[in-house]
């Protein structure tokens, strides 16, 4: 008769993050490419975890004037923003659009807490894909804040239409992109000069929808999309 010592089993059987989130209560969500997978403000709803397809979430500290910044997940990863938020108790803005079909598990904040702090191997593996994450996340941001004004005006109009159609101001605009509202003026009298919007009172109507889109090829666009499938 064979004893298996605790490093014979964990060699036998190798951690799985995916199924400890499960066994921790974690519920499967999934959801076509270009729907929204969750859209929150204030603190987070659930800790996230990918398990198949691509997100890519916009996020930023709630109630802050600084830029919004993107980060992405895949299988295997989850949400580094949302993951932080809960774990300091932070509120934050933060909306992921699927970027393929996606499917990712959804685990309540305080049962995340509790995996954190009880399981040594779970904390390890998180942890280590954040800093083995970090560099690729911090490089983007470098890249994203080298973008023109035009391409990040341009993006961010696709990203808050609705049926083609954003109620905004100027200085809504300017506030979210940190700069002064004549600069987003006349970007926006280029564009429309250009045929691509026509602007009415507290409103601007895209008229190119694939012209904005070439426009803002380097940054990529959160567009609207439909609720998740539960």
């Amino acid at each position: 008769m064979t004893i298996l010592t605790k490093q014979d089993l964990a060699h036998e059987t190798p951690f799985s993050i995916r199924d400890a989130i499960f066994a921790a209560g974690g519920v499967l969500r999934s959801a076509p490419k270009g729907a929204v997978a969750y859209n929150w403000q204030g603190l987070p709803r659930a800790f996230i975890f990918v398990t198949s397809g691509k997100l890519s979430v916009q996020f930023r500290t709630k109630d802050r004037k600084v830029p919004w910044a993107e980060c992405r997940a895949v299988e295997g990863q989850d949400c580094m923003p949302v993951t932080a938020a809960i774990l300091s108790g932070r509120t934050i803005s933060v909306r992921a659009v699927c970027m393929a079909p996606s499917a990712w598990i959804e685990l309540s904040p305080t049962a995340l807490v509790l995996l954190v702090h009880g399981n040594t191997d779970f904390r390890h593996r998180l942890f280590a894909g954040h800093a083995k994450r970090l560099p690729t996340f911090f490089a983007r941001i470098s890249t994203k804040n080298a973008v023109g004004l035009d391409q990040r005006i341009a993006d961010w109009l696709l990203s808050h239409a609705h049926s083609n159609e954003v109620c905004a101001t100027h200085s809504d605009i300017a506030a979210d992109l940190l700069t002064a509202r004549e600069v987003v003026s006349r970007k926006l009298r280029e564009f429309a000069a250009k045929g691509w919007i026509a602007q009415g009172r507290g409103s601007i109507q895209i008229e190119a929808p694939a012209a904005l889109s070439r426009v803002s090829k380097r940054i990529f666009s959160i567009y609207s999309g439909g609720s998740a499938v539960k």
